[in-house]
């Protein structure tokens, strides 16, 4: 009989401290759920912080007085709008425009390695450096109005 109640109360106490165990665990993991929540919840509002902070950078107003003032743009006017067949025809190239073109033959054989004999392609294709429509190079004021600007 003695050996049965010493079992008996063994085995109370392993529930009983299993019991506790698993409500430790429990409330951790209701602690960490709440802190999840609470997360979540902040994360939400930052978001929408965000998402409001994005709107109104994006404005079109605001986006066009920034090129204005920053980039020297102006609004595009009908004229500087072409098609995609007008496009293709103005970047057809023509033998007489020198001027501003690159031959690609000239260039592979500069970065040609020594010992290997470079043939030439047979057609030349020349590749345009791009202008602004009123000729120039567009990119240096940009340039330098952003260097002056920071």
């Amino acid at each position: 009989m003695r050996r049965a109640t010493f079992l008996w109360s063994i085995l109370a106490m392993s529930v009983v401290i299993g019991l506790f165990v698993v409500k430790y665990r429990v409330q951790n993991l209701e602690d960490r759920l709440s802190a999840l929540n609470a997360k979540i919840i902040t994360d939400r509002d930052e978001i929408q912080v965000m998402q409001a902070e994005w709107s109104y950078l994006n404005q079109p107003a605001r986006l066009e007085a920034l090129s204005k003032r920053l980039l020297g743009m102006d609004t595009p006017v009908s004229a500087q709008t072409i098609s995609m067949q007008e496009l293709l025809e103005n970047t057809a190239l023509e033998p007489s425009d020198t001027g501003a073109l690159t031959e690609i033959t000239e260039i592979k054989q500069l970065n040609a390695k020594p010992g290997i004999e470079w043939a030439p392609a047979k057609k030349v294709v020349p590749v345009r450096a791009p202008t602004a429509p009123g000729g120039g190079d567009w990119l240096k004021p940009i340039l330098a109005k952003l260097k002056k600007n920071q």
